[in-house]
């Protein structure tokens, strides 16, 4: 994914909040956009979220010429909301 190289990234004040009660570091969210294990699309809110290989989900959107990072997800806060609403929500990118 070498275009999101690139591109300037953006954390809201919700993202600030989860990432120090979550204790993942910047590089971790970085890590997660640009090389996920898992990318799913939420078609619900029009995001994506990017798992990482360390079971992180990150919750981002594309705005033009930035990507803004919404929130962080744990790997269980994750996979409960995937499990809840499957594919009707969430569509697997790869």
């Amino acid at each position: 994914m070498y275009y999101l190289l690139k591109t300037r990234i953006i954390y809201t004040r919700h993202c600030l909040r989860r990432i120090k009660e979550r204790r993942v570091s910047i590089s971790d969210i970085q890590e997660a956009i640009e090389h996920p294990v898992q990318l799913v699309y939420d078609t619900w809110n029009e995001v994506y979220i990017a798992v990482s290989i360390k079971g992180i989900a990150i919750v981002y959107a594309f705005h033009g010429n930035y990507i803004e990072v919404l929130t962080v997800l744990g790997k269980r806060e994750y996979e409960a909301l995937a499990s809840k609403y499957g594919r009707s929500r969430y569509k697997v990118i790869y």
